[in-house]
């Protein structure tokens, strides 16, 4: 690996290396970290984009599944892998169209960040491709900072999000309540702030700095220390501090102007629209979560299902175990608990998507009275806040 990568371990090159190297092994741990979402078995059902769409099976999933681990290596390897990425992303779609869960915001992330590096000549000499590479980067970087912050700004981050969040500290030393609560109300706007600051010479140490202890104060509330809670984002968190400080630091040539537009590049323009310009469309829930930088940001939708006893006996055992009995001929499925413990990944917060998961318990009802879905909106415009959905309405 290091004969055959020697042009791009030292000198001016080696960023790009190591961009590749970083966004590889971090989503293969990811990948690691959550092969029952990939392969099963699972008892959360599938959210195919198509209905059509024919199930794989679980050889097939199996084969693409270690394709994706062998892919990687050889795109680790190779000196020009650009052949190996455009293959990695083609199954990496296959797997997404399938079910739409695994489209995951550090899956999104990683994968844009492949087709940058695929779209570079990995000619170590390409200095004009190497920089507009490095750029798009620190777009796909800043303009995550940027909507994540945005997403947080609301009444649901600061009162629920935020304090959840923290715990750790507060369960320990209660006294500290009260600056955290002013801190959750800053951290949106600390983000924001960094996220332009990213992009400017005068701000970039210190928003650098910013965005890092951001980082370690996630890994440490979320860790085995703190929450221990949704360990497939650990690495994903550590990847984000570890590009912070690969592509904003040192004595590197470029401005903000240069991050944002650089020439007539379409992939560049593509970039844009899909880091900033659509995820803006999400605050008027036209754009999905997932895709907008909203985890954990309380600026999502929530899905619960209702099922009474009749209903909770009717379906199989994996499913049957998610249900927590709450009151007489009551059971209450949360989608996003069963999403964790069954996948190790949060669920796709969309409507559509808990309408697909509903509806597949639904098939497997004697009764389909059995069963009710309430869907909770979040966005800041045209959200409903409560919306129940029975079978025959899904």
């Amino acid at each position: 690996m290091i004969a055959v990568n020697r042009r791009f371990l030292f000198g001016p090159a080696s960023r790009i290396f190591w961009l590749k190297v970083i966004v590889v092994l971090m989503f293969c741990v990811g990948l690691a970290l959550s092969p029952h979402l990939w392969i099963g078995p699972r008892s959360y059902p599938l959210a195919p984009v198509f209905d059509a769409l024919p199930r794989a099976g679980h050889a097939l999933e199996d084969a693409m599944f270690a394709g994706l681990f062998v892919l990687a290596a050889a795109i680790l390897v190779s000196p020009r892998p650009q052949k190996f990425i455009v293959a990695f992303l083609v199954v990496l779609v296959a797997f997404c169209l399938l079910d739409q869960t695994r489209l995951q915001p550090w899956v999104f992330l990683y994968a844009a960040l492949l087709g940058t590096l695929a779209l570079f000549s990995w000619d170590s000499d390409d200095y004009a491709g190497r920089k507009r590479a490095l750029n798009i980067a620190r777009l796909i970087m800043a303009g995550t900072y940027l909507l994540s912050g945005l997403q947080k700004i609301n009444v649901n981050f600061v009162q629920n999000e935020f304090p959840w969040i923290v715990s750790p500290i507060t369960d320990v030393v209660p006294a500290a309540a009260p600056a955290l609560h002013w801190l959750g109300m800053a951290a949106p706007f600390i983000e924001i702030a960094f996220a332009v600051g990213l992009l400017t010479r005068r701000f970039r140490r210190v928003s650098l700095i910013a965005a890092v202890a951001m980082h370690v104060f996630i890994l440490t509330m979320f860790g085995p220390v703190g929450l221990d809670w949704n360990d497939v984002v650990w690495p994903w968190t550590a990847a984000m501090a570890l590009l912070d400080i690969l592509l904003f630091t040192g004595k590197q040539d470029f401005s903000w102007r240069d991050i944002v537009w650089s020439g007539r590049n379409p992939y560049h323009a593509g970039i844009l629209v899909l880091f900033i310009g659509l995820p803006l469309l999400s605050f008027a829930n036209l754009w999905d979560s997932w895709l907008s930088a909203a985890l954990y940001s309380g600026n999502l939708a929530e899905g619960e299902i209702y099922l009474n006893d009749s209903g909770r006996d009717s379906v199989p055992d994996g499913i049957r175990e998610h249900a927590v009995h709450t009151l007489d001929d009551t059971n209450v499925i949360n989608i996003q608990r069963w999403a964790i413990q069954d996948l190790n990944v949060t669920p796709y917060p969309e409507a559509r998507i808990y309408r697909k998961i509903a509806k597949d318990i639904c098939r497997r009802l004697r009764n389909p009275a059995d069963l009710v879905l309430i869907v909770r909106e979040q966005r800041l415009l045209f959200s409903r806040p409560e919306t129940g959905y029975r079978c025959w309405q899904l």
